[in-house]
């Protein structure tokens, strides 16, 4: 007996392709940075490549996998970063495969204790689908399986969109003052990011595969962190350095509508031991206290940063997490994994280091030392 059931399998599928989807979100937010805000582009001087790589839900067959890879650069007489940036992810049977290539770009505005800073990115966005391997319910039979052909008509094969996305960080130091005459900093940052910014402002684009003009959702996030020495640790030689870090990202038609959006809170604080070594515990949520019926997690990260001497050596970062599900969607998903690698070449010469910058050959060198200078430097690990 053939199973009829051609307007349920239709209306499902469109469902699934027209329903509001979530960007992938780094457990590792603080590696990759300009993933989390374009404000941050070319925060470090030299060239920086960043990967972050990330499998979800082993367990499922053909789960989620993503991949993130940037380069950037500080250009310092011009205040500005420029980066380059590619992500790459694939999900499911059939599969679903997401690309993007885009550019970063960012502007710096010093203060008398931090900076401005103000972000664009510019991606071009390609989603495929393999119709051949999907299979609808009138191509089976109770019996026999799957031997029928299906009524249903394949929609595109593939959709291209661009995308604009902006982000705004503030960083300061905080100086204070230790039991003695000593004075330390802390260096503290706050941001904002709106991803898919033409979603929340006006017609964003079209990223249904049956063209049924459903918008890429617009996704808002606000993060903070801070750099907290341990400064009564410093005397018997531990150099211990406490960073808190929180996000909250909101992701939907009306992303400032909580209760209707894909809402995703992660805190917890990471521990550098010797400017090397970091170990970390983050809690993740749908909300602070989202309660039992949400799918609660934690995720746990170590990491490792050289520290060569000499300012052009090169410099990399090393983290590995794990998310631990506590509720909601169970262990048997088998965790999710993530990668993140960042490596700083210092020997990179930038256009201004090269002369090429704004006054090159007018007294220029003068004008871009004093640029420099007024703008924060960045721990390698930290913000």
């Amino acid at each position: 007996m053939k199973l009829h059931n051609v307007p349920t399998c239709v209306a499902f599928l469109l469902f699934c392709l027209s329903a509001n989807a979530q960007d992938p979100a780094l457990s590792q937010f603080f590696a990759n940075r300009t993933y989390l805000n374009p404000a941050f582009t070319g925060l470090e001087s030299g060239l920086q490549l960043t990967t972050s790589a990330r499998n979800q839900w082993l367990a499922a067959d053909k789960g989620y996998n993503f991949f993130a890879a940037t380069a950037e650069w500080q250009e310092p007489c011009w205040r500005s970063g420029f980066g380059l940036t590619l992500t790459h992810a694939q999900e499911g049977l059939a599969p679903l495969v997401s690309s993007s290539a885009g550019f970063l770009y960012s502007y710096v505005v010093p203060t008398t204790r931090g900076n401005w800073h103000v972000g664009l990115k510019y991606t071009y966005n390609q989603r495929r689908l393999d119709w051949s391997s999907l299979t609808f319910s009138d191509q089976l039979d109770p019996v026999f399986g799957n031997i029928y052909g299906s009524a249903v008509a394949a929609g595109a094969e593939k959709v291209t969109f661009h995308d604009f996305s902006f982000g705004l960080v503030r960083r300061w130091d905080s100086k204070i003052k230790s039991r003695g005459s000593k004075m330390y900093s802390l260096r503290s940052h706050v941001g904002l990011a709106i991803n898919h910014a033409a979603s929340l402002f006006g017609q964003g684009p079209d990223e249904s595969f049956l063209q049924t003009g459903v918008e890429v959702p617009a996704r808002i996030t606000f993060h903070a962190g801070t750099i907290i020495p341990l400064q009564f640790l410093q005397g018997v030689g531990r150099k211990i350095t406490l960073s808190p870090n929180m996000r909250f990202e909101s992701q939907g038609a009306d992303p400032l509508n909580f209760n209707k959006s894909l809402t995703l809170f992660s805190g917890g604080v990471y521990v550098i031991f010797l400017n090397q070594f970091t170990l970390g515990g983050l809690y993740n949520s749908r909300a602070p206290f989202a309660g039992a019926k949400h799918t609660n997690y934690f995720t746990f990260s170590a990491g490792f940063s050289s520290q060569p001497q000499g300012a052009q050596k090169d410099v990399f970062y090393l983290g590995l997490s794990v998310d631990v599900n506590a509720s909601g969607l169970g262990i048997r998903s088998n965790n999710v994994y993530e990668l993140n690698l960042r490596y700083a070449f210092r020997g990179f010469k930038s256009f201004c280091d090269r002369g090429l910058g704004n006054g090159a050959g007018r007294g220029g060198g003068r004008g871009k030392k004093s640029n420099r200078s007024k703008v924060l430097d960045c721990p390698h690990f930290a913000y």
